[in-house]
């Protein structure tokens, strides 16, 4: 008992020194990250179950994100509050949708083609009632895929040149030695005004470690424009005609596996069932001026989205390949250095079409 102590006390202490080395040095972090992001693409190809790993490197890669932006977020004083439940919620659907390509791949190695279909329709049918419950009983509105996107940190490691680590606290702490007992005018001892001009200057005293310092001056606006730059938006209250539509959108990748079950995975009428799905879908929304500009951004992502129409079976496989390829193989064949990034890719773009381009993929 006394080992298993002394283990889980040295892992919290671990964890506490990791998150406090996400939270101060978040550009390192984005590097380390953007590094395993580019070796997933580097490794595709190179062996053999090549593929599988590098879907497993992509995985970690965006758990890691995951993982460091909740850190990020909870460090943040202007953290948006979530109910704990919506919050596992979209928690869940995250990695889910992170790791349905791994899982689909993994099965596939292990079990075989029946192994890989029952595995999507687990998959995709744990989604759409874990989306059903987020859209209906929590009123989530319309919902993005993935439901956290990767945070813009940038907004929120702004605050921690203002109110960061001990080094700013002793700062602040010898400011308040000095200017103890000065009589100053004016709201803010940090500055004083020049009587000919009237400007306002920051005293030589209140200059904050060379690492923290900005051309603001302080207590003049620089957080509240922090703060209107990390606006949190609530879910916009649906309709009856938008909740139709966007469960129609959830519903979608279920209709179409089960479109492929009774018609045949090469017919034409899953690929048109849900084209037509998604086009209706959009036109149910409406015009979006009432809407919270992520929930815009959604909306054309998803309009966007319907190009990938052109990559998806039996559409690619009867017209677009040939053209496609055709295509990467003259502008390799003729523009200089192109052929060392296009050759791959011609080379693993029907199996990559296989695995990335479903239909019942958002």
């Amino acid at each position: 008992m006394a080992t298993k102590s002394k283990g889980n006390e040295f892992l919290s202490q671990v964890w506490e020194k990791y998150k406090r080395y996400v939270s101060d040095f978040p550009e390192t972090v984005s590097q380390i990250e953007a590094t395993s992001r580019l070796l997933s693409y580097i490794i595709a190809g190179r062996f053999e179950d090549s593929q599988v790993f590098s879907e497993l490197v992509y995985l970690a890669s965006n758990l890691l994100v995951l993982v460091n932006d909740t850190i990020i977020k909870n460090a943040s004083t202007f953290a948006q509050k979530i109910p704990l439940s919506v919050e596992k919620l979209r928690r869940f659907l995250t990695v889910l949708e992170y790791g349905e390509v791994f899982i689909e791949m993994a099965a596939y190695r292990k079990w075989g083609e029946t192994g890989k279909w029952v595995l999507i329709v687990i998959i995709q049918l744990t989604k759409a009632i874990w989306r059903l419950i987020l859209l209906w009983k929590h009123h989530g509105g319309i919902q993005p895929i993935p439901p956290i996107a990767p945070l813009d940190r940038d907004k929120y490691t702004k605050q921690f040149k203002h109110n960061p680590t001990e080094e700013m606290q002793e700062f602040q702490e010898n400011l308040e030695g000095e200017t103890e007992g000065e009589s100053v005018n004016g709201p803010n001892e940090m500055t004083f005004t020049l009587k000919r001009s009237g400007k306002t200057i920051r005293r030589l005293s209140a200059a904050p470690p060379l690492n923290f310092r900005s051309w603001r001056l302080p207590g003049h606006g620089g957080n509240e424009n922090e703060k209107a730059q990390l606006t949190f938006y609530n879910p916009t209250k649906l309709s009856k005609q938008r909740l139709w539509g966007e469960t129609l959108y959830i519903a979608r990748p279920l209709i179409h596996l089960f479109g492929m079950y009774v018609c045949g995975t090469m017919s034409w009428k899953p690929w048109i069932m849900s084209g037509t799905i998604d086009i209706a879908s959009l036109c149910m929304m409406g015009d979006t001026k009432d809407m919270n500009p992520e929930e815009k951004r959604e909306i054309k992502r998803r309009s966007l989205l319907l190009l990938y129409y052109l990559l998806r079976s039996p559409f690619f496989d009867s017209y677009s390949k040939m053209k496609i390829l055709s295509t990467l193989r003259v502008l390799a064949d003729n523009v200089p250095g192109l052929g060392i990034l296009l050759r791959p890719i011609i080379d693993y773009l029907p199996s990559w079409q296989k695995v990335y381009f479903y239909l019942w993929s958002a």
